[in-house]
């Protein structure tokens, strides 16, 4: 577990950091879905109940050394990851379905957890002064209300299934890296 966890802390120090900075569209949704790629891959190999908690946990840890301090929200972010892959894989740690329900729950957390980050702090009005501000872009630019919940929707659509890729591609990952391993072992035995 603890190798995973500081791979995946590596890789949201390093990769993160490059696609932060480079202003790269939807970068938190990308490294969501590579994390729960690596949390559903591991538990192909491991799955035992709390491997993703204690993975997220390492990953976070290591994410509070990274060359950006303390970074609270991606620190919370990981740690929520962890949380949701745990609680998609609980029934069904091996299965395709719970895979990809793993990476659309983490792909969609990140995109919303600043929403829900500021509803939890400064209350339930945030939302309607989001909704309020999305009303006054609607008018200026000439769209119907209803246009702009058909976007959302496709928003959360495309993002759900960015997360879907990345569940099922750990999924596949992890599968044949237990393949592999049972292989070894076997002609070791010999």
């Amino acid at each position: 577990m603890t190798a995973f966890g500081a791979a995946w802390g590596a890789f949201e120090i390093t990769l993160g950091a490059a696609l932060h900075a480079l202003h790269v569209p939807l970068a938190g949704v990308v490294l969501s879905s590579l994390g729960a790629a690596l949390l559903v891959a591991q538990r192909q190999l491991l799955p035992d109940r709390g491997a993703s908690l204690a993975t997220a946990a390492v990953a976070a840890l290591c994410k509070s050394i990274s060359p950006d301090g303390l970074v609270l929200g991606p620190m919370v972010a990981i740690l929520m990851e962890g949380v949701l892959v745990e609680a998609a894989l609980l029934a069904a740690p091996r299965a395709a379905a719970t895979a990809a329900l793993a990476g659309s729950l983490c792909a969609l957390w990140s995109a919303f957890q600043k929403l829900v980050t500021q509803v939890v702090f400064f209350g339930s009005g945030v939302v309607e002064l989001y909704l309020s501000a999305l009303r006054n872009a609607g008018r200026a630019l000439a769209v119907s209300p209803r246009a702009g919940w058909t976007l959302l929707a496709g928003f959360c659509v495309v993002v759900a299934a960015i997360g879907v890729l990345g569940g099922l591609f750990g999924r596949g990952v992890g599968r044949e890296a237990a393949r592999r391993l049972a292989a070894t072992e076997d002609t070791g035995d010999r």
